[in-house]
């Protein structure tokens, strides 16, 4: 029995040697590139050493990227010649750097301020420079997030603010509302203040037509024209920045267009007065809605936006005010 348990033995050892060398001779490669490169470096013979490193570039090999960075800024006369190698070191650096490696975000810092592999971009070493920054910072738990984003928005006060609004066709009215550190809400009135009754109805046709006319007298329009708009809206604000805010909102708004006209007996043929006609065509009223933008300037602020009436009439709108 055992002589066969030695012999599984050695059969075992055998191909674990076979299973193994491939790797020892790879481990061997790389680590004889890397060493007659450094061997190189020490003679200051940097092309020779740079031939060396470029084989472990082309693995991506952290230490070899290293060193071609350190030949780079070191001897610009070679610089020409290793352009191309730079771009094989930058591709690797940015896909190390994209897996949260953080030497390479430090390379990639250095290679972006100096123009390495590519055009110098401040916008490139400072997006890396940020990545590095709060990959250094503690992961915190989402419960953990979550708390203190609560506890920041119970402790953080909110901003009132109220402002005179105007728009082309309503412009009396008021804007308020309250905003804390990141959202926020409002609500507004506006109108034109003509509330002037109607007695009939007509439409666009022919330059205007009366629905339902008697055929006992007869009419025309004047030039006359009137409108009678209200709206009333509330919505949702966002804070994007310390002195620029977001809104939208919605309500229910009413804009009735009014024509004059002046009816005629037709057996007397005199003028009975004038009245005003409410045009169906152009009249409308349902769903309101608003959307703004708003400059602060400390405590004082402007807005302006556009505002509709049931999404087949736009009007410009506009407001400045006071937050307190």
């Amino acid at each position: 029995m055992q002589p066969i348990i030695r012999k599984m033995k050695r059969k075992f050892i055998v191909w674990l040697v076979l299973l193994c060398c491939p790797w020892c001779l790879l481990a061997q490669q790389e680590a004889s590139y890397n060493q007659k490169g450094d061997e190189a470096m020490k003679r200051q013979d940097y092309r020779e050493a740079k031939m060396w490193y470029e084989e472990g570039v082309s693995q991506c090999d952290a230490y070899s990227i290293n060193q071609v960075t350190t030949i780079w800024l070191k001897n610009t006369k070679m610089r020409p010649s290793m352009r191309s190698l730079m771009n094989k070191c930058l591709n690797c650096l940015n896909v190390q750097a994209t897996e949260n490696d953080t030497t390479a975000m430090k390379q990639l810092i250095v290679y972006y301020t100096e123009g390495i592999g590519s055009p110098v971009s401040e916008e490139l070493a400072d997006y890396w420079k940020d990545r590095l920054e709060k990959s250094r910072q503690p992961v915190v738990p989402f419960e953990e997030y979550v708390r203190r984003m609560e506890l920041e928005s119970a402790s953080e006060p909110m901003e009132f603010f109220i402002g005179y609004l105007y728009s082309t066709e309503m412009p009396y009215g008021i804007t308020f509302g309250g905003v804390k550190k990141r959202f926020g809400w409002y609500a507004r009135f506006k109108t034109n203040m003509s509330f002037n009754g109607h007695t009939a109805e007509c439409n666009n046709g022919n330059g205007g037509q009366l629905l339902g006319n008697a055929s006992a007298s007869t009419y025309h329009f004047t030039d006359n024209r009137k409108v009678n708009a209200y709206a009333a809206t509330v919505g949702f604000m966002v804070k994007c920045t310390s002195w620029l805010y977001a809104s939208i909102g919605l309500g229910y708004g009413s804009r009735n267009v009014l024509y004059e006209y002046v009816t005629t007996d037709l057996h007397s043929g005199q003028e009975s007065g004038s009245a005003w006609a409410k045009n169906v065509d152009a009249s409308n009223s349902g769903v309101a809605g608003d959307v703004d933008l708003m400059l602060r300037f400390g405590p004082i602020f402007v807005s302006g936006g556009c505002s509709t009436v049931n999404f087949k009439y736009v009007d410009l709108n506009a407001s400045v005010g006071v937050f307190f």
